[in-house]
């Protein structure tokens, strides 16, 4: 698995609806459809701690499943093109070689036990009462069988 991350950064003199149509449209789709690539995740940046200014707007996530597959897809036609485009309107969108270390996993919530639902219970239905011809036939082949 090779974890590549990108900052992306709206130029200033760009729009901001060109810029997401840019990044959300054109961009994402394109390397979404990349061969090789795991996961691809794109953070956006509402805010930045203790500053006013954002320091980014976009932060991509994208895993792929080797540094080989990373790299032909940096070759891929389409996705030069998608890079050039979103550098037209982002500030160096380059990508940074990323080694992840785990430092706590997340949890899995416990599933919540569903609620049983109250079911009317409905009278017990009393055994049907046999005909009395079919009692009647019944008894006498008891008394034949018996005479036998």
């Amino acid at each position: 698995m090779f974890k590549v991350l990108q900052l992306i950064k709206k130029k200033p003199e760009v729009s901001i609806e060109d810029f997401e149509k840019q990044v959300l449209e054109t961009y994402a789709k394109t390397m979404k459809k990349v061969r090789g690539l795991r996961s691809f995740v794109l953070n956006a940046a509402k805010r930045c701690h203790e500053i006013e200014e954002k320091l980014l707007d976009y932060v991509a996530e994208l895993v792929f499943t080797s540094e080989k597959a990373f790299t032909q897809a940096l070759e891929n036609p389409d996705v030069k093109a998608a890079i050039e485009e979103l550098k037209r309107v982002a500030e160096q969108p380059d990508f940074i070689y990323s080694e992840e270390s785990v430092l706590k996993k997340p949890r899995v919530a416990a599933a919540k036990p569903k609620a049983k639902k109250k079911v009317k219970k409905k009278p017990a239905k009393k055994a049907a009462k046999k005909p009395k011809k079919k009692a009647k036939k019944a008894k006498r082949k008891a008394k034949k069988a018996r005479k036998k």
